[in-house]
């Protein structure tokens, strides 16, 4: 029994350093977190790649969507801005409720997109003549 038991723990440890394969988050945020307090930390959270990504501090979407309702007072524009800096590609008010998309914005997008000048450098170093950001994603355009 003792063998099984600990034939288990270490078969459970060396998936749980698969974190490139994305093997935790295959079945979710839960089982991300499991792998990241098995390793030392104290949570973790899946990302749009579907890689681990460990903390040490607790990563609660649920807590920054709580502060988000009262910043409908603020505006839309204010409720959008939220949500995109916890990573999701926009939010909109309803009944002075902030709702943020369920869509995470990529890296590419957010380092492209966070300031329309990453965009236009980014084109025009690929020999286009310019390029502009519609929404979270970097349009380059054509020299013609």
């Amino acid at each position: 029994m003792t063998s099984k038991i600990i034939c288990a723990v270490f078969v459970f440890a060396s998936l749980v350093n698969l974190n490139e394969a994305g093997f935790r988050c295959f079945f979710g945020d839960w089982a991300c977190t499991a792998g990241c307090t098995v390793m030392g930390q104290t949570s973790g959270i899946c990302g749009h790649d579907g890689k681990c990504w460990c903390s040490e501090r607790r990563i609660s979407i649920k807590n920054f969507k709580a502060l988000l309702p009262s910043r409908c007072t603020l505006g839309e524009e204010f409720c959008n801005a939220t949500c995109q800096s916890i990573g999701r590609v926009n939010g909109t008010c309803a009944y002075n409720d902030c709702s943020c998309a369920d869509e995470l914005i990529s890296p590419d997008e957010l380092a492209l997109c966070t300031i329309e000048s990453n965009c236009n450098v980014y084109c025009q170093g690929s020999g286009r003549a310019g390029g502009e950001c519609r929404g979270w994603s970097c349009v380059c355009t054509s020299r013609n």
